[in-house]
């Protein structure tokens, strides 16, 4: 991971009101981590909190279909499914 991803884990934490150790870091990171650049790292959070630049921007996530979306959708579809077999029955 890189020095940016370890800056990034430390403001997470910050965020959510966390305390900031080694362990908690290494964890949000989630992958392997160069350990003396997180020792640095969170040492010097833990001595000067503003020395750390601002995280990154993390890219904006995809919209999701959140359920109500798809409920809807299926409603739609079945209603256009029973006016499709209503209009077959007619031609029959």
């Amino acid at each position: 991971m890189s020095h940016q991803d370890i800056i990034n884990a430390i403001h997470s934490l910050v965020r959510e009101g966390k305390a900031i150790t080694t362990a908690a870091v290494k964890a949000r990171v989630g992958g392997p981590v160069n350990m003396p650049q997180l020792l640095q790292l969170v040492s010097r959070y833990k001595q000067s909190p503003d020395s750390l630049p601002a995280a990154a921007e993390p890219p904006a996530p995809a919209v999701p279909v959140t359920p109500p979306d798809l409920v809807t959708r299926v409603a739609e579809l079945e209603a256009r499914i029973a006016r499709l077999e209503q209009l077959l029955e007619q031609e029959r």
